[in-house]
């Protein structure tokens, strides 16, 4: 045997064996609602229903896609602003979010869920001035909704440090809600904040009366000769 065809017989005996391809992946499962998108994409409840699961995934880009998609295949406007509004916040894209309310209170101007996801937004922002006269309206077109009074307590408390408005608007929420979710914590601030004033100091009695100034008594107009 010469040394080649060792050489051969070794090479054929060290080679390493062929691997076997891969097994095929197993198809994705389609969900139902995603096939019935395939089926029909122009159908706005099933635009509108991805939009939901896609923002409870995080995903808020394609969220607000589905929604957008929604609309305009007619899912009525304050149906899907609300939405809309929620993914952007969720984005931080505030500026878009205050756009998009905008734009939905010149068509809407009683939307009181808009207004006051507005205002919220426009807090957020540092804005706390153009929040008050949102809010202020609210208040004055249904003064029986309690909600606007716990956003501007909240924002005279937090943006403007005004202690005595917030007590007050604070205070008109529990009236209007007194087994709102927030009242019975507001009652114990409320009452917290009482019992930390310091007392007024006692009157003393024997103390004089503070001096008035009288007021000058005006110089008589003088006589007029004919």
């Amino acid at each position: 045997m010469t040394r080649a065809i060792m050489m051969s017989m070794l090479l054929v005996g060290c080679a390493a064996p062929q691997r076997e391809a891969p097994p095929p992946k197993p198809v994705k499962d389609v969900s139902p609602l995603e096939k019935s998108f395939a089926e029909k994409p122009d159908d706005p409840r099933v635009n509108l229903e991805l939009g939901d699961r896609a923002m409870s995934g995080g995903d808020w880009l394609r969220a607000e896609q589905y929604y957008v998609r929604a609309e305009a295949l007619g899912v009525p406007e304050g149906t899907v602003v609300p939405r809309v509004v929620r993914v952007l916040v969720l984005g931080r894209r505030y500026d878009e979010a205050l756009d998009r309310c905008h734009r939905r209170l010149q068509r809407a101007p009683d939307d009181r869920a808009t207004r006051l996801v507005e205002a919220a937004i426009l807090e957020a922002l540092e804005r706390p001035r153009e929040a008050e006269h949102d809010l202020t309206v609210l208040v004055h077109t249904r003064p029986s909704d309690p909600n606007p009074y716990l956003a501007l307590g909240k924002l005279y408390r937090d943006s403007f440090h005004d202690a005595s408005r917030a007590r007050e608007m604070f205070q008109k929420y529990i009236a209007l809600a007194p087994k709102g979710d927030e009242s019975e914590a507001l009652r114990y601030q409320l009452d917290e904040a009482t019992e930390s004033m310091p007392p007024a100091p006692p009157s003393d009695p024997a103390a004089p009366a503070p001096a008035v100034t009288p007021m000058p008594t005006p110089a008589p107009a003088p006589e007029q000769r004919p």
